[in-house]
């Protein structure tokens, strides 16, 4: 028996009732008016889904909701309730199941996914588990309530749940977001009921290794534990099913005990796999994933059985030559490409979000994808698993997890015990690429050491990293990363610069241009129409926390210095499309140049956690930014680029596949469209490699702004092609450093953008609907004589002229020459739209 406890539950505050944990917990109690709701779910989430509250993610509403905190310069979301708050008080959550008759005679399990922060657990009248015990916001908890438990009648579990203070290990939002004003309290991940015979399997584990660099074998062990919950010694079978591979083993478990069990190749040959099935990252092939079946048998009869999905897979992050973390994936240099993934505010889940936010990874040519201290669903790790990205993970920065001179009597306890939940939780994926047990710093020596203990124990093999800054620590030395910003607003040519910190070197694990501004279409649904101005108190409540970052006065600058004053806030959010493409595209082009100087970069983010105007590639309402196209277009599998400051041009192979003869073409033209330059080559370029390929000559006369051209053919199929708008005038920096920013001097003057002809472009669409998924070709031609630039496409729902979203594009912000025309596809999921499809192409001239 399993069973997912989500359904029909109730929540109360405390001070609501006069009554205890004894007599809530027990069926005949009456209930009287609690608000009803499923888990997982927050507190103040559930007050939100019945109406208490109005939708706090909309306007200032979140302002008048009683208890928030106000305070939003302090880079923390956890700060001391105010007196007024509701969520200083404890809640109640309460639920009723029924267990089958079926399970007379067996063990019951209660499996607790997360809880915050702490709380006191009843069932049937007794209590089973105290504060004292259950306090941690990521620690995992499995409770025998065999002798608690009623079979074949009501249950009754009801748990008190207490709210997280600034000297907690919990969940923050740090400087992303405002938090939430109850700390995110209350049951955050799922309750499972789940049964076993006397003796039950526990943290089964299957390690991969490789014969690298030959791959044609790989030894598999295996470790489990089985609990023995009576009093006496049993005699057990446990059978192992791997596809067409089986293996048993008798064993005799010594009577209330917990005995662990390792199959290695040693002793069982059949763990030695010929030719394996490999898990490969994105780009690299095919994510392959293997099932075990593990049966445990006493007496002829099922005690219990788990199955574990797994990929063979060797992951292993060295300092390379450079002093950088190099991350080799089946004996493979890999270059990381990721985002940093956040969910919800109010931590609320949903299946159709991860497979949402996993294709825009794929969608985004990504790799990896890193979670800093908000772990996701058990869905989305295995969708990471289906789709080949890897995961960083590990703890927050700048909350309790790092201020370890405060830490109170228990912390290190919690700190241990969840960093062993954790790692025991998502071992087995495939995905799992490395865990930061720091995170803005590496932890003090004795700190240390505990986490290495536990990674040790739990997974020897899993690449550890002590912070995601380039800090050493005392027992693992230089981390071969850096985080070193920027978060704002920086020009294309700042990557490039080695005189700047963040410029492409090393493993940069958090940084962006920021230019995240939402299309107009979301501003409108985020804010009130007396708030609809850049600057306005609404628009600056929805940026992020601290003096740096709570408003978008940088990215305001740079649209103005740049590309000239905005004429509205459409206009405004047009131009930062505009400018969020060429930033970000820069950023991800001089990480793929750099390799293997640069091993990797992380862009700071991947969504936002609700309605903002900073840090993400596509918004809340799951609309792309012009950042998002410029990331997609940097990372495709063999891609062609400029390079800001040397003028070459660079051929990039993302993958393991050679390709020979590809046709490049290279133009230079002025604003007018008169050609200044032109070659053709051929080249061939091996997997992996990186290539120069050519160096720009200079040019005489060339207008303040022009445009360089690059494509490759193969086979007279184009395989990559961009378009830059360049200047002679260019970016000057100040020489000033500051951690989320490097301030300019003076700005690239790119204004004459504004002034070019208006252009023509004619669009053809096209749409077959296939087992409820639309898939979308749309040609666009450009009839006209001059450039049309930047045009962005967007399909309509025709019905009701809102925007469909998500919608995963081929391409998009694309520019055509004059008789020039493109084909793009989209795809379109079933449940984004109900009605007729009306396309919408605007180029910034049209």
């Amino acid at each position: 028996m399993k069973q997912i406890l989500n359904d029909d539950w109730f929540l109360i505050c405390s001070k609501d009732l006069n009554d205890y944990g004894e007599s809530i917990s027990r069926p005949d109690y009456k209930q009287g008016k609690w608000y009803p709701t499923s888990i997982p779910n927050t507190v103040f989430s559930v007050l939100v889904d019945n109406n208490v509250y109005d939708d706090p993610y909309f306007g200032l509403n979140l302002l008048k909701i009683p208890g928030y905190k106000k305070n939003r310069d302090i880079i923390a979301s956890l700060q001391h309730k105010p007196k007024e708050s509701p969520f200083k008080r404890s809640w109640w959550y309460r639920t009723q199941f029924i267990i089958d008759s079926s399970q007379q005679g067996q063990r019951i399990w209660l499996n607790f996914r997360g809880i915050n922060y702490s709380a006191n657990i009843w069932l049937n009248g007794k209590r089973i588990a105290s504060t004292d015990y259950v306090n941690g916001a990521f620690r995992l908890y499995d409770f025998d309530i065999t002798n608690f438990a009623i079979i074949g009648k009501n249950n009754v579990l009801a748990i008190e749940v207490f709210s997280p203070g600034p000297d907690d290990l919990a969940i923050t939002f740090i400087d992303w977001a405002p938090g939430m004003p109850d700390d995110n309290m209350g049951i955050w991940q799922p309750i499972i009921l789940y049964s076993s015979g006397p003796l039950a399997l526990k943290n089964t584990f299957v390690h991969t290794r490789l014969n690298t660099p030959t791959l044609d074998e790989a030894e598999l062990t295996i470790e489990t534990e089985i609990v023995n919950t009576h009093d006496h010694t049993i005699e057990t079978e446990i059978e192992c099913i791997i596809e067409n591979i089986t293996f048993n083993k008798n064993i005799t478990i010594n009577p209330l005990s917990i005995n662990k069990l390792i199959f290695t190749p040693h002793d069982f040959p059949q763990l030695k796999i010929r030719n394996p099935r490999l898990w490969w990252p994105y780009q690299f092939g095919k994510p392959e994933l293997y099932k075990l079946r593990m049966i445990l048998k006493t007496r002829d009869k099922v005690s219990d059985s788990t199955d574990i999905t797994f990929g063979i897979r060797e992951i292993k992050a060295v300092n390379n030559e450079y002093g950088a973390r190099l991350f080799l994936i089946n004996g493979k240099e890999l270059l990381i490409r990721g985002t940093a993934w956040s969910p919800d505010l109010m931590l609320r889940q949903s299946e159709r979000q991860d497979e949402i936010d996993t294709d825009f990874l794929i969608n985004l040519n990504m790799n990896t994808v890193r979670l800093e201290g908000k772990f996701a669903t058990d869905y989305f790790w295995d969708l990471c698993d289906q789709k080949g990205i890897l995961v960083i993970a590990g703890w927050p920065c700048c909350n309790h997890f790092e201020k370890w001179d405060t830490w109170k009597y228990g912390d290190t306890n919690v700190a241990e015990e969840s960093e062993r939940s954790q790692i025991l939780r998502l071992r087995n994926h495939a995905s799992f690429a490395a865990w930061f047990y720091g995170s803005d710093s590496p932890p003090p020596e004795n700190v240390e050491r505990i986490y290495l203990e536990v990674l040790q124990e739990t997974h020897n093999s899993l690449p550890r990293i002590s912070s995601a800054s380039h800090k050493p620590s005392k027992h693992t030395g230089i981390t071969g990363v850096k985080m070193t910003g920027p978060y704002s607003y920086v020009p294309p040519i700042y990557w490039y610069d080695r005189k700047r910190q963040g410029h492409a070197e090393r493993f940069n694990t958090e940084t962006c241009p920021d230019v995240c501004i939402p299309i107009m279409e979301s501003i409108e649904k985020m804010l009130p129409k007396n708030q609809l101005f850049v600057g306005s108190k609404a628009w600056n409540h929805h940026t992020g926390a601290g003096d740096q970052f709570n408003n978008t006065k940088k990215v305001d600058e740079a649209i103005l210095k740049r590309y000239g004053r905005s004429k509205d806030l459409s206009d405004y959010s047009k131009t930062a499309q505009v400018l969020g493409y060429e930033s970000w595209r820069a950023m991800y082009e001089a990480h793929n140049r750099n390799f293997p100087k640069a091993t990797g970069v992380i862009g700071w983010m991947h969504n936002s956690p609700w309605p903002s105007l900073i840090w993400q590639l596509y918004d809340y309402y799951l609309n792309p930014t012009g950042a998002f196209f410029g990331t997609k277009k940097a990372c495709e599998p063999l891609h062609i680029q400029y390079s800001y400051d040397d003028n070459s041009i660079w051929i990039i192979n993302n993958t393991l596949e050679d390709y020979p003869d590809l046709k490049v073409f290279i133009k230079i033209h002025n604003f007018d469209l008169t050609k200044k330059f032109s070659t053709d080559l051929t080249v061939d370029i091996k997997e992996e490699e990186r290539a120069e390929i050519f160096v720009l000559p200079g040019i005489n006369d060339l207008s303040s702004v022009y445009f360089l051209q690059l494509s490759i053919e193969k086979d007279q199929i184009t395989e990559s092609k961009q378009l830059y708008w360049l200047t002679t005038n260019k970016d000057i920096f100040t020489g000033e450093y500051f951690w989320y920013h490097s301030p300019l001097k003076t700005h690239a003057d790119m204004s004459l953008v504004r002034k070019m002809p208006r252009a023509h472009i004619d669009t053809v669409l096209d749409i077959e609907k296939i087992n409820n998924t639309y898939y979308i070709t749309v040609t666009i031609i450009n009839s006209d004589e001059y450039l049309a630039f930047f045009i962005w496409i967007k399909l309509y729902n025709k019905n009701t002229n809102e925007i469909i979203a998500p919608v995963f594009w081929s391409d998009n912000c694309v520019s055509l020459f004059p008789l020039e025309s493109i084909q793009i596809k989209a795809v379109i999921p079933g449940d984004a739209t109900d009605g007729d499809i009306l396309i919408k192409t605007e180029a910034w001239n049209s």
